[in-house]
């Protein structure tokens, strides 16, 4: 485990379980979801991630949802390569720099975290290790506590799907949005999808007294995920979690295959390098 403290922040990182980062608070107070004190594997398919304890922060590359690689014979993974994977961590000045090597795509993946202020941006750069250009989709999944959540505030956006039951919500408006999920009771799940949103804002209202902003280009990422998990899934006898998390995502949907389909993706050339970053500020 690395551990470092950046003026108010404090962060645990697993370097063995996927560069996880288990603890991220700022000012003693929470960000994420804590670890699970007890685990069990689910008794009914899930898939693959729910086969070990979910919690905290993971990086999801080079997609989300299981699928075909485009162009390809094999298949991604359940949330992706990378978080079963063990990753080299540094602690730097301002903050923590966490890398990796995914075989499938063939990439080097780095995460960098910097702290300064109030303010945590969090870089990231893949480097195709091959002699074609390769499509992926990138998705923080940042897990944060449900409960302690009192406001939701996001940009406009062209309309709502809701992933579960395959439809699109009668969502117009940003306070639509807010509405809509505070008021999703226990026992509740949604998985939505904003399409086509006109900025990359984001602003989270906790109840510990603290706000999140969070910042990102909407040209790279035209679609934000956001889960709101409410005490209902994995749908089990002491496996339910509460939990959230808003990620933006550079395609249409958490599946490359289908984002790829739809013309809507990253890319990275042959031997070339992508990079790209997502701000969060505390007030």
């Amino acid at each position: 485990m690395v551990k470092a403290e950046f003026g108010n922040w404090h962060i645990e990182c697993l370097p063995e379980d996927g560069a996880r980062i288990s603890v991220l608070k700022y000012g003693g107070k929470d960000l994420l979801t804590p670890a699970i004190s007890s685990f069990r594997k689910p008794e009914n398919n899930y898939g693959e991630y729910e086969l070990r304890p979910v919690y905290g922060y993971d990086d999801c590359f080079p997609t989300v949802d299981k699928c075909i690689y485009p162009g390809e014979n094999f298949e991604c993974r359940d949330h992706g390569e990378l978080y079963r994977q063990k990753w080299e961590v540094k602690t730097e000045k301002s903050g923590l720099t966490c890398s990796t090597v995914c075989l499938k795509p063939e990439a080097s993946f780095t995460r960098t975290l910097e702290f300064s202020g109030n303010n945590l941006t969090w870089y990231f750069e893949v480097k195709n290790r091959s002699g074609k250009p390769f499509p992926f989709l990138h998705v923080m999944h940042t897990l944060m506590p449900l409960k302690i959540i009192k406001s939701i505030e996001v940009t406009d956006f062209r309309k709502v799907f809701d992933e579960n039951k395959s439809t699109d919500l009668k969502l117009k408006k940003p306070k639509d949005v807010n509405d809509h999920l505070l008021n999703l009771k226990e026992g509740e799940y949604e998985m939505l999808i904003l399409k086509k949103v006109k900025r990359g804002n984001i602003n989270l209202g906790f109840k510990n007294g603290i706000t999140l902003g969070i910042e990102y280009d909407a040209e790279i990422f035209p679609s934000l995920g956001i889960w709101w998990n409410n005490g209902a899934y994995p749908c089990e006898d002491g496996l339910r979690r509460t939990e959230c998390a808003f990620e933006p995502i550079p395609g249409t949907c958490s599946n490359l295959e289908k984002s790829f389909q739809d013309g809507i993706y990253l890319k990275v050339d042959p031997f070339g390098t992508y990079k790209w970053k997502i701000s969060w500020s505390i007030s």
